[in-house]
């Protein structure tokens, strides 16, 4: 009668909580380069998995600042080599990229040593 109690008791915790719930988050700090050493900015990647009252869903987010160059200049963003998209620098010369899940099929991934680069129109580095 005890094993009983203690099988039903366990597998009650086991699927009634949370237990494989998780939210993993890899953040990478962007430096400037090549005339651009004032600008800095953040890659971060977060995949939240089986959590209550949220759904499962992945959001990378690029977010730069501070790039000498003129408002509304568009650089051009890559991940492991491939463009993913442009920020347009607003009146403070910076701006961001996000990708959510929810709003998009194509989520990029970000990890550590994932190459991350900021380019302008003419594929000149600004940032990494």
């Amino acid at each position: 009668m005890r094993v009983r109690l203690c099988v039903v008791v366990a597998g009650f915790i086991l699927f009634a909580s949370p237990v494989w719930a998780s939210k993993q988050a890899t953040k990478i700090k962007l430096i400037g380069c090549r005339g651009h050493f004032a600008a800095s900015g953040w890659a971060r990647h977060v995949v939240t998995r089986n959590e209550q009252k949220t759904p499962d869903q992945e959001e990378t987010v690029i977010h730069i600042s501070n790039v000498p160059l003129p408002t509304g200049t568009k650089l051009f963003v890559f991940i492991a080599d491939e463009a993913v998209g442009t920020i347009k620098l607003d009146k403070e010369r910076g701006g961001s990229l996000k990708f959510t899940s929810g709003l998009r099929k194509f989520v990029p991934s970000i990890d550590y040593g994932t190459s991350i680069e900021v380019k302008t129109v003419d594929g000149r580095l600004v940032m990494w």
